[in-house]
């Protein structure tokens, strides 16, 4: 078993949404690495849209038997906890998946859509370009300064008014714009948005996650967030937790050396891992520095 610098994921998929293979071979590659802890977090059922990449309603319960069951098998060799990815609903103010709570040993928020009213559906910033382009034209007449404001406004109120353990991907915005396609993150007008969005981050005590994901998949060239929204995470003083939003037991720990050193040099200090059934501090070797 080689070493490992952070020992945990808790932002993992599976083949009962948009992830590939079964729960058991997270277990087991998570357990090769060294990894402590390892947390599921499907993304919630959503009855009134049920997205082929959800996990859908029926499955819910073979999902907590096989978390349960992986518990049980896994006890002595690595912690497992039953998470999901919840999603803020804009036309209602909902965090979809609240309803399975009393079921779920820790909770991911996110947003990943905005509600299209002319289709009476949810739309993705993060899926289909079509779909960001669609939003971008109907719900906001092509300004992207209006689209990129609300969905930060998003998370604002997702952190207000909902109680959760992790907010993930807090940029996912720029998942759709490769090459600048949309914005540029350096203008002033989105780090204000975005630096703005971690003040309200920071009153309410929320935990940020830095995501792997998108570069394990090819669509992006950095973590989320970014390195001045790290670095402003770090000024804050807003607790962290690295994920590899893994789809797929290979990428548990993609990127993870790579991200802690861009964290270190951030800034960032407060590195949190579940542990124990709780998020403890990750004590890394730049505590002191």
């Amino acid at each position: 078993m080689r070493s490992f610098t952070y020992p945990s994921n808790c932002h993992t998929h599976c083949y009962l949404d948009d992830g590939q293979e079964s729960l058991e071979s997270y277990a087991v590659k998570a357990i090769s690495l060294g990894f402590t802890s390892l947390g599921y977090s499907c993304h919630t059922p959503l009855n009134s849209q049920p997205d082929e990449w959800r996990m859908q309603a029926e499955d819910f319960s073979i999902y907590i038997d096989e978390v349960t069951r992986l518990k049980n098998v896994y006890c002595s060799k690595i912690e497992i906890y039953a998470g999901l990815e919840m999603d803020y609903l804009d036309d209602s103010g909902l965090l979809a998946g609240m309803e399975y709570a009393e079921f779920l040993d820790f909770s991911i928020a996110s947003v990943h859509g905005m509600y299209h009213k002319p289709s009476g559906t949810y739309l993705t910033i993060d899926g289909p370009v079509e779909e960001f382009e669609t939003l971008l034209r109907d719900n906001f007449s092509g300004d992207i300064r209006k689209m990129v404001s609300c969905y930060f406004d998003l998370q604002k109120s997702l952190i207000r008014n909902h109680t959760f353990d992790v907010l993930a991907h807090c940029d996912l915005i720029k998942k759709r714009n490769i090459n600048n396609r949309f914005f540029n993150q350096n203008d002033a007008w989105y780090r204000d948005l975005s630096l703005s969005m971690l003040d309200e981050a920071e009153k309410a005590g929320t935990r940020i996650e830095v995501n792997t994901g998108g570069l394990s998949r090819g669509a992006t060239s950095e973590v989320y967030p970014n390195k001045l929204m790290l670095k402003k995470c770090a000024e804050l003083g807003i607790p962290m937790v690295l994920s590899a939003d893994a789809h797929n037991p290979e990428h548990l720990d993609f990127y993870f050396t790579e991200a802690l050193e861009e964290m270190k040099n951030a800034g960032c200090r407060n590195i949190q891992y579940l542990a124990a059934g709780k998020w403890d501090r990750f004590h890394t070797s730049f505590d002191s520095d």
